[in-house]
């Protein structure tokens, strides 16, 4: 199991921001829309915080594009071909 198996993160899109939260911390993330997929915009750390600002970060990252694709603001990754 991984630190961040029981914390609850929270994702919302807007306009063309995507935002991922901890609940009951003040870590915050923005990510903002581009023409190449998202950008980093903004982060806020929390000292108290159960998890490190970097793993954080880290499934922050994946939630925001995961949310993206929902989108349709970034296409899936294309599979990758089986070797023969």
């Amino acid at each position: 199991m991984t630190k961040t198996d029981n914390l609850k993160f929270r994702v919302e899109a807007a306009d063309d921001d995507v935002v991922v939260t901890l609940d009951g911390t003040r870590l915050m993330v923005k990510y903002c829309r581009t023409d190449t997929g998202l950008k980093l915009f903004h982060v806020r750390g929390d000292d108290r915080a159960p998890i490190h600002d970097m793993h954080f970060l880290a499934r922050a990252w994946q939630l925001a594009n995961t949310k993206a694709k929902e989108l349709g603001w970034i296409s899936p990754s294309p599979p990758t071909p089986m070797a023969a």
